[in-house]
């Protein structure tokens, strides 16, 4: 199989619907760019592994706070307050290639407790309206490939810091943690009603976070995630494009098993020392899937990507392996590139 994360519109030609039937999610639509992943995937002739999302917004709008988006000088700024009864949470981020956080939203302790009653309020949210907007996703994408939505640990915490504010504040992170896996565990029977296949389940490797951190704070939130999705019938796509290499070795994705694992990123990308080292060392009824880099694909020639797919085929041999990218397909990807990606992993 062939199939590169797309999250949205990437190729060097303006957005157009390729088919004879209407555009299910035209410019304009809220799902816009679930139409823009699915004319991706058409033009390209790859096997899509959809990515949307459901509104479940709390029925306390407070609880979702209020968001305000600028735009300057090629710079987005998009701003998050949310006012609870204990004091205000207060976010802001800009966007140019990348988003960079300008203020995080849990810089306190009592950041924490006012984040876990948000993720209380949220609890109670419209579950009709998620799964009306589900199915009509569902009906827009037919038999094209499967949807799937973004996911993470229930661990929230502010990344820059977390390691300082798991030390000095346990007890309130512990209370967010127990708070959000309840709220998520919900959110997923939710998202099952509404006909979604699967978990995009993202986990940073160990440019974040060391072993010990994932055996102490992930894994068995991640377990008993797990257990509940399959249990009502979904799967798992696994995502770690950063330094996964140690945990492969600790054995974290045989004992937990996703149907499907990426990127399994190389140097210098990642640390994992060769495809074909990593199939060795994992499971073989796991699905793999990766990992053509992002600069071949947008600015390497026909030739150049033709010879990474076929490496990335060598070494992946006599695997079950999903020809993909070592992340989400970079915009303005020629085209060309794109067709030439697909042709040569299916020849």
């Amino acid at each position: 199989m062939v199939s590169p994360l797309c999250d949205d519109w990437a190729a060097d030609v303006p957005y157009y619907w390729p088919e004879k039937t209407a555009d299910p999610f035209p410019p304009g639509s809220p799902h816009h760019q679930l139409g823009q992943q699915m004319a991706m995937a058409s033009i390209c002739k790859w096997d899509p592994t959809f990515l949307a999302a459901v509104p479940l917004k709390s029925c306390n709008p407070a609880a979702d706070g209020q968001t305000t988006t600028t735009a300057t000088d090629g710079v987005t700024r998009t701003q998050v307050i949310i006012h609870t009864p204990h004091g205000d949470l207060i976010g802001i981020t800009e966007n140019r290639q990348t988003a960079q956080t300008i203020k995080a939203m849990l810089e306190t302790e009592d950041d924490y407790r006012r984040m876990t009653w948000v993720a209380r309020e949220q609890m109670d949210y419209d579950e009709d309206e998620a799964i009306r907007v589900g199915r009509e996703q569902l009906a827009g994408i037919g038999q094209c490939g499967v949807l799937g939505t973004w996911w993470e640990p229930p661990l929230w915490v502010n990344h820059d810091e977390m390691h300082y504010h798991l030390a000095d504040w346990p007890e309130a992170i512990g209370e967010l943690r127990a708070a959000n896996k309840k709220l998520m565990l919900k959110r997923m029977k939710t998202l099952r009603k509404a006909g979604y296949d699967y978990l995009f389940y993202c986990v940073a490797g160990t440019e974040w976070i060391s072993p010990d951190f994932f055996r102490k704070h992930i894994m068995e939130d991640t377990r008993e995630i797990f257990r509940q999705w399959r249990t009502d019938g979904g799967f798992v796509l696994w995502h770690t494009c950063g330094r996964a290499a140690n945990f492969i070795e600790a054995g974290f994705y045989n004992d937990l098993r996703p149907e499907i694992f990426e990127t399994i990123c190389e140097p210098p990308l990642g640390n994992v020392p060769t495809l074909r080292w990593a199939r060795q060392n994992l499971d073989r009824a796991i699905a793999t899937k990766g990992n053509i880099s992002l600069g071949t694909m947008l600015n390497g020639t026909e030739a150049e990507v033709r010879a990474e797919v076929a490496r990335v085929k060598e070494q992946t041999r006599g695997y079950r392996h999903i020809v993909g990218l070592s992340d989400d397909l970079l915009h303005n990807t020629p085209l060309q590139n794109s067709r030439a990606f697909v042709d040569e992993a299916r020849r």
